[in-house]
């Protein structure tokens, strides 16, 4: 039998793990019983039998079969991301973003709600999710609370699952406003930064005033964890060169209480550069030379902690919500985008909600689809899709080539923490 080429596989020292990229499977082998098969007849039909049933052998026209699933799927899934306010009560060090204190007017508020109306109306879409971005969204909490309960009654009425998310500081969650967001704002899941202990925290995600945030964050978090509600919490650490210790000491201090809670998982990148924003040419952080965030990972996970991102990255359902077509953001004013990146470009906007102006074709030509001729024939298509980001695809700094070992690295470390998680479907073992 052969097997799929998109069947991906890595090593540990007590066998492999296979992951099947057309429906997600996956398995660990032992080397007890690979070295057990070779003489084995039966345990080799047994086991070819076991492909077969999952998929992983070469099947016809499988890439157009599995291409068409997934965007089948994607097409009942709408997504806003709306930025609820044109402020931020910090000044990190890395951020890309320029800041304007500006709340959303209930003019941008009622265009929004009815755009979401509207769609839902009549196309069908079977699950509806909104992320709260800013700024910090938490300035825009008014915002948060009126279109969520719009988006609620939309969603009963035409019969659609309704969730958010939101990108936080931590700042501004009070207990108060952790109960409101999860009970009346269908909140399923918070991201919230913590860049090390307390030295290393505040020495790059700084208050407008000057003032550290981490002791205040430190409490709110701790406040979350001793509710009973349910949800799902990532805490975020963005690794420069002056933080690697302070966010190790974290994990061996301040941080051993998430290690109980099994709704917090961690998650790890090197600080980007993304763009100069509103700092200062000098107010910035020294960026790291070589990726540290799968050492940050595997270490975590090996001292008890739970990690967000091994599996989900590897799902073919994966990709950027900037590279969909279902997907609308909208800023504070009302502007109609794609990434919460590329803010400030005009490449990043499609229209005005409020005016009721939208660019569909520019909008069509944004999203990056997969290239078939490069990439047909990739193990690492049906994740990667050519480089699921459009921000980066339309890049003029980096080489196709560039790209694609990127993308080719950043899966075979996901790969690497999903089999040392263990996080596959079946092990096949001597019994």
């Amino acid at each position: 039998m052969k097997l799929s080429p998109y069947i991906l596989h890595t090593d540990t020292d007590e066998g492999r793990v296979y992951y099947n990229t057309k429906n997600n499977h996956s398995f660990f082998i032992s080397s007890r019983l690979v070295e057990k098969m070779k003489d084995d007849v039966e345990i080799q039909n047994q086991h070819e039998s076991y492909l077969k049933s999952y998929h992983y052998n070469q099947e016809d026209k499988e890439f157009e079969k599995v291409t068409a699933e997934i965007a089948k799927a994607d097409e009942t899934i709408l997504e806003f991301t709306i930025l609820t306010h044109g402020d931020c009560n910090f000044r990190c060090k890395y951020c890309y973003e320029k800041f304007e204190d500006i709340a959303m007017s209930e003019e941008v508020e009622q265009a929004i709600s009815e755009f979401a109306e509207k769609l839902l109306s009549v196309k069908n879409y079977k699950q509806f999710h909104v992320h709260w971005f800013g700024g910090e969204p938490l300035l825009g909490y008014r915002t948060i609370k009126a279109l969520s309960s719009k988006f609620q009654e939309y969603c009963d009425r035409y019969g659609v699952a309704y969730s958010s998310d939101i990108t936080t500081n931590g700042f501004l969650l009070t207990r108060n406003k952790q109960a409101e967001l999860i009970e009346k704002c269908s909140v399923t899941s918070f991201q919230i930064t913590v860049d090390g202990d307390q030295e290393g925290h505040d020495s790059q995600r700084v208050l407008v005033n000057g003032q550290g945030s981490y002791q205040r964050i430190l409490n709110n978090l701790k406040q979350l964890s001793s509710s009973t509600f349910q949800f799902n919490c990532i805490i975020r650490f963005n690794l420069s060169e002056s933080n690697l210790v302070s966010v190790s000491n974290f994990l061996d201090q301040d941080g051993k209480f998430l290690k109980d809670d099994e709704r917090f998982e961690l998650l790890f990148y090197n600080v980007s550069d993304w763009g100069q924003g509103s700092r200062e040419k000098d107010y910035c952080v020294r960026m790291l030379a070589e990726d540290k965030s799968y050492e940050f990972a595997r270490k975590a996970y090996e001292n008890g902690y739970k990690l967000n991102y091994p599996e989900s990255f590897l799902h073919n359902s994966f990709t950027c919500y900037a590279n969909r077509l279902n997907h609308y953001m909208f800023n504070v004013r009302g502007i109609i985008q794609a990434c919460t990146i590329d803010l400030y470009s005009s490449q990043n906007v499609f229209g005005n909600i409020v005016t009721k102006s939208i660019n569909e074709t520019k909008r069509k030509h944004w999203v990056k689809n997969i290239d078939v001729e490069r990439c047909q024939n990739c193990p690492y298509v049906l994740i990667c899709k050519s480089g699921h980001c459009p921000l980066v695809r339309n890049s003029k700094t980096s080489s196709w080539e560039r790209l694609c070992q990127s993308n080719k690295r950043r899966i075979q470390k996901s790969l690497a923490l999903f089999a040392l998680t263990k996080g596959y479907n079946d092990v096949l073992d001597v019994l």
